[in-house]
């Protein structure tokens, strides 16, 4: 029979055949080793190991209470550990919620992680496939009977629900305007698609699941044409048009004007008019700012009438930019 040796046990047969005074310099060289993994492992991990990982590497739990002892271990949770010095990110913190809860991130985590929203919740949100869950202070815990390994991806090492799985728990917890922000947003990054986001739904749909009916209702008021508005703030725009009963303005229309090839925000080509949403980022820089007095006069030449919004506009004063439109499109209240 095999007898396992600690993982920094000397075999006997080696142990007899070396000099007396080696036996500490094997011993120091296999340490540097495991502190040399766990550092490894730990800059891959945002600063930190979990239990599990530093057993793996080597380490008994009387040596990683010593190393905590000694202050180059940081205890988070009974299973998470920092190492000493390493920087507290919310990526770090999603990450240790992640590992100590068992889950993944999940809702407004998992969106921002995934890049769908610009900043991070307050506190972790965590969807775990444990029934009874485990508590944890200062994290958002979500108990799923649906949490399916083809909806969990890996971003930067958190384990997060996929772009698809995250909309559909977010219906109903967020408004539909700020769904379908997301869905945009997934859609130019190449994350999720319609037929994907209605096939998945039908898998986790169920009677009472939190969040289905509103889901149900996205997904029959999704339409094509929004997923071709540029960026965040045309797709408000958009649905700001909408919930006013306006007709549906056409996204990123083609039009030459003076010679040149120009795409408009929206429009509505028999109307000849033209909607530009301006961001407070996106016609950013001296060049872009002449580009875009330039562009705006060769439209208003070719007969195009413009009309502009700006970013604070569409969100706190959606029924004056309303209001604008539709006496452009020359319609009665």
């Amino acid at each position: 029979m095999c007898r396992k040796t600690a993982p920094d046990a000397i075999p006997d047969a080696i142990r007899g055949a070396l000099p007396a005074d080696t036996e500490p310099a094997i011993r120091l060289t296999s340490a540097v080793m495991t502190e040399a993994q766990i550092n490894k492992f730990a800059a891959l991990h945002h600063g930190l190991i979990n239990r599990e990982s530093a057993r793996r590497l080597g380490l008994t739990d009387r040596q990683i209470a010593h190393r905590v002892a000694q202050g180059r271990l940081i205890r988070l949770s009974p299973q998470v550990f920092a190492i000493a010095g390493s920087v507290e990110t919310a990526r770090r913190s999603l990450l240790a919620a992640a590992w100590q809860t068992g889950g993944v991130a999940s809702h407004l985590s998992a969106a921002w992680l995934l890049g769908l929203r610009d900043s991070a919740p307050a506190r972790p949100q965590i969807s775990t496939a444990r029934t009874g869950g485990r508590s944890a202070r200062g994290i958002q815990i979500y108990q799923s009977r649906d949490l399916y390994s083809a909806h969990i991806t890996t971003v930067q090492t958190v384990p997060a629900t996929d772009a698809t799985r995250t909309i559909l728990d977010l219906a109903g917890r967020v408004s539909l305007t700020e769904l379908q922000v997301l869905f945009d947003r997934a859609s130019r990054m190449r994350l999720t698609h319609p037929d994907r986001l209605t096939d998945d739904f039908l898998q986790i749909s169920r009677p009472g699941r939190p969040g289905a009916a509103a889901a149900r209702r996205f997904l029959r008021s999704l339409n094509q044409d929004l997923a071709l508005a540029e960026s965040d703030l045309e797709t408000r725009l958009v649905l700001t048009i909408r919930k006013a009963g306006l007709p549906s303005p056409i996204a990123q229309y083609r039009v030459t004007a003076n010679g040149h090839n120009y795409r408009i925000d929206l429009c509505y080509p028999d109307c000849m008019l033209a909607i530009e949403g301006d961001g407070f980022s996106f016609h950013g820089g001296r060049q872009a700012f002449e580009s875009d007095r330039v562009r705006q006069n060769d439209l208003v030449l070719a007969g195009w009438r413009v009309l502009r919004f700006t970013w604070r506009q569409i969100c706190f004063q959606p029924d004056w930019v309303v209001g604008q439109i539709r006496s452009a499109l020359g319609l009665a209240n």
